[in-house]
């Protein structure tokens, strides 16, 4: 009898005593909650299959991975890639993707080391109306040649050498947009970002201009990552954030993982 209400006793101990424990444990669950950082990053809007105008896109994802790495949760800003270039440029924002180096960015944008993809700077033509074809590896178009280009993006040294051989730029807000100009011949040409990891014409088929337009030649590659304002207050802390983020994303497999979903065809280049 005596070992049947010790046992009772027992018993109805246990639950008090994890009630204790829930209760020394509550405060130092809710400030790892609480100290839990977010921020605001600006994404590009016209892309793909990169970053797309709904906030998806394999960079997106990449960036959102290495952050939540470090336990920093990440607000996309989607907007024009002109006004997310601008407002890292001025301070206003600490970050933005997708940059390539520009002499611009000297002193005042920080590109993380390791790049998020490389992409092919490649010039389009009118089905019916080909452009002259240059030497082999070379990147040239006739004098007064009138290229459409995405206003403020940073392209290779062979497509921004066109422009003092007398070759003249139109900027549109996204390489759709110049594809559709190409198609309807309002441009001679139109200088492309495509990707190996999908096929040339993919852009065209988004613009629905696949019949009118075509690949012409390439003008060289470019790396594509995020880019850390200078000026902004949490810009370099920011950097630093991702940077390890980064590195254990590649380490941990995350990265892999987020290809393998974006691009299921396409083998992983470790």
């Amino acid at each position: 009898m005596h070992s049947a209400k010790m046992n009772s006793s027992k018993w109805q101990s246990r639950p008090m005593l994890l009630m204790c424990l829930l209760y020394l444990l509550a405060p130092s669950t809710v400030a790892a909650l609480e100290t839990r950082e977010t921020m605001t990053i600006l994404a590009e809007d016209a892309a793909p299959p990169w970053s797309e105008h709904d906030g998806t896109g394999y960079a997106n994802d990449v960036v959102v991975a290495a952050f939540k790495e470090m336990a920093v949760d990440v607000q996309l800003k989607v907007v024009p890639y002109a006004r997310c270039k601008y407002m890292v440029l001025n301070g206003t924002n600490m970050a933005c993707f997708n940059m390539s180096w520009s002499p611009e960015f000297e002193g005042k944008v920080k590109l993380a080391a390791q790049p998020i993809y490389t992409v092919n700077n490649d010039i389009f033509e009118q089905v019916n109306a080909p452009l002259p074809k240059p030497s082999k590896g070379t990147c040239t178009l006739p004098p007064g040649t009138v290229v459409g280009s995405v206003r403020d993006y940073e392209y290779s040294t062979q497509a921004t050498a066109l422009r003092s051989a007398g070759i003249v730029f139109e900027s549109a807000e996204s390489d759709g947009q110049n594809l559709q100009k190409l198609a309807a011949r309002r441009l001679s040409a139109a200088l492309i970002v495509t990707s190996d990891l999908e096929a040339k014409e993919q852009k065209a088929k988004l613009a629905g201009t696949e019949d009118a337009v075509r690949f012409a030649f390439s003008c060289g590659v470019v790396t594509a990552t995020i880019g850390f304002s200078l000026s902004h207050p949490d810009g370099l802390r920011a950097l630093k954030i991702y940077e390890e983020g980064y590195r254990r994303i590649q380490a941990n497999g995350v990265l892999k993982q987020i290809h393998i979903r974006r691009f299921p065809s396409q083998p992983v280049v470790d």
